[in-house]
Protein backbone atom coordinates (compact mmCIF):
# COMPACT_ATOMS: atom_id res chain seq x y z
CA UNK A 1 0.00 0.00 0.00
CA UNK A 2 1.32 3.45 -0.91
CA UNK A 3 2.03 5.98 1.77
CA UNK A 4 -0.10 9.13 1.65
CA UNK A 5 1.98 12.19 1.01
CA UNK A 6 -0.64 14.62 2.30
CA UNK A 7 -0.04 13.45 5.88
CA UNK A 8 3.68 14.16 5.53
CA UNK A 9 2.96 17.56 4.00
CA UNK A 10 0.54 18.42 6.80
CA UNK A 11 3.18 17.51 9.38
CA UNK A 12 5.79 19.55 7.56
CA UNK A 13 3.44 22.55 7.34
CA UNK A 14 2.73 22.40 11.06
CA UNK A 15 6.44 22.18 11.86
CA UNK A 16 7.14 25.14 9.59
CA UNK A 17 4.35 27.19 11.21
CA UNK A 18 5.86 26.46 14.64
CA UNK A 19 9.23 27.72 13.36
CA UNK A 20 7.64 30.95 12.09
CA UNK A 21 5.91 31.40 15.45
CA UNK A 22 9.22 31.00 17.27
CA UNK A 23 10.99 33.40 14.88
CA UNK A 24 8.28 36.01 15.38
CA UNK A 25 8.61 35.79 19.15
CA UNK A 26 12.42 35.89 19.00
CA UNK A 27 12.46 38.94 16.72
CA UNK A 28 9.95 40.87 18.79
CA UNK A 29 11.69 39.93 22.06
CA UNK A 30 15.07 41.10 20.72
CA UNK A 31 13.58 44.60 20.43
CA UNK A 32 12.15 44.47 23.95
CA UNK A 33 8.56 44.10 22.79
CA UNK A 34 5.98 41.37 23.30
CA UNK A 35 3.75 39.53 20.85
CA UNK A 36 0.11 39.01 21.81
CA UNK A 37 -2.57 37.07 19.93
CA UNK A 38 -6.21 37.95 20.67
CA UNK A 39 -9.12 36.48 18.68
CA UNK A 40 -7.01 35.76 15.60
CA UNK A 41 -5.34 39.18 15.58
CA UNK A 42 -1.66 39.71 16.43
CA UNK A 43 -0.55 42.74 18.43
CA UNK A 44 2.81 44.13 19.50
CA UNK A 45 3.03 45.38 23.03
CA UNK A 46 5.58 48.17 23.41
CA UNK A 47 5.82 49.38 26.95
CA UNK A 48 2.11 49.87 27.74
CA UNK A 49 0.93 50.48 24.17
CA UNK A 50 -0.72 47.72 22.17
CA UNK A 51 -0.26 48.03 18.37
CA UNK A 52 -2.23 45.93 15.89
CA UNK A 53 0.15 44.16 13.51
CA UNK A 54 -2.01 41.84 11.42
CA UNK A 55 -5.12 39.70 11.30
CA UNK A 56 -3.93 36.81 9.11
CA UNK A 57 -6.35 35.63 6.45
CA UNK A 58 -5.73 31.89 6.80
CA UNK A 59 -5.39 29.93 10.02
CA UNK A 60 -3.17 27.42 8.22
CA UNK A 61 -0.56 30.12 7.42
CA UNK A 62 -1.21 32.29 10.48
CA UNK A 63 2.37 32.55 11.69
CA UNK A 64 3.87 32.74 8.20
CA UNK A 65 1.72 35.80 7.43
CA UNK A 66 2.58 37.26 10.82
CA UNK A 67 6.30 36.59 10.26
CA UNK A 68 6.20 38.49 6.96
CA UNK A 69 4.56 41.48 8.67
CA UNK A 70 6.95 41.37 11.66
CA UNK A 71 9.89 41.22 9.26
CA UNK A 72 8.54 44.29 7.45
CA UNK A 73 7.83 46.12 10.71
CA UNK A 74 11.33 45.62 12.11
CA UNK A 75 13.04 45.64 8.69
CA UNK A 76 15.09 42.52 9.51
Amino acid sequence: MRKRHSIEKAGWSETRENQYHRECKDTVFSYGDRLIEVDGTVYLKRKEVQIKVIKPLKRKTFWYETWLKIKETYST
